[in-house]
Parts: C-alpha cells; structure tokens; sequence
C-alpha cells in the first residue's frame, strides 16, 4: 500500500500537536473537573516596609509619609497620594482613598 509523503508529514504533525496539548493540559487541570483552582495573582505581597511600626496602628501614617502625601495632593496628583499612603499602610484601596481625602479635607 502506497501512502504519499505529505500525508505521512500531516500526519506526523498532528500527533505531535495532540501529545504537545495531552502533555500541556496535565500540569493546568479545569478547577470544574476536580482540580486544584489557579493562584488569584491579583493581591500583592506586603513589603516589610509597610508593616506599621510598633507606636502607630494600622493605617496611620508616619510623619514623613504624610509629608508626601500632602505634597502630592498639592500638587494635584490624587492618585499618587493615594498609591503613597497605600504601600505605607495594610488598608485597602477604598480604606486608603477615604484617608486621602479626609486628609485632603483637613488640609491648611
């Protein structure tokens, strides 16, 4: 029985891509058919930095942090005081916004 050689060459590829995906799919299984659910990669790991000192409670913020905090806000740049004040507290984002802005508020 005689096969001609494109063929063969086909087919060759399409084991190979279907032991490629067999081969791939075993290390990432469906969380719906029993397997383990993918590590969420939206949280962020706190610094060692951000951890509050031993006087100040979670989410309050050292004098220097709250120097650049203003000066941000002064400068109009809400957003970057919100980033600054977050990575030097453990609140989260509505918890740091909320602080900003109080402190926008109580500004001279």
């Amino acid at each position: 029985m005689f096969v001609p050689l494109p063929i063969l060459i086909a087919l060759g590829l399409l084991i190979l891509a279907l032991i490629a995906m067999a081969a791939r799919g075993g290390r990432r299984r469906d969380p719906l058919m029993g397997g383990v659910p993918p590590v969420h990669r939206g949280t962020r790991p706190v610094p060692t930095a951000a951890l509050p000192s031993a006087g100040l409670p979670a989410g309050t913020l050292s004098p220097e942090v709250e120097q650049q905090v203003r000066a941000e806000l002064a400068a109009g740049r809400k957003i970057q005081a919100i980033k600054i004040a977050r990575d030097a507290t453990l609140l989260g984002l509505k918890e740091t916004k909320d602080l900003v802005e109080a402190m926008e508020r109580r500004a001279p």
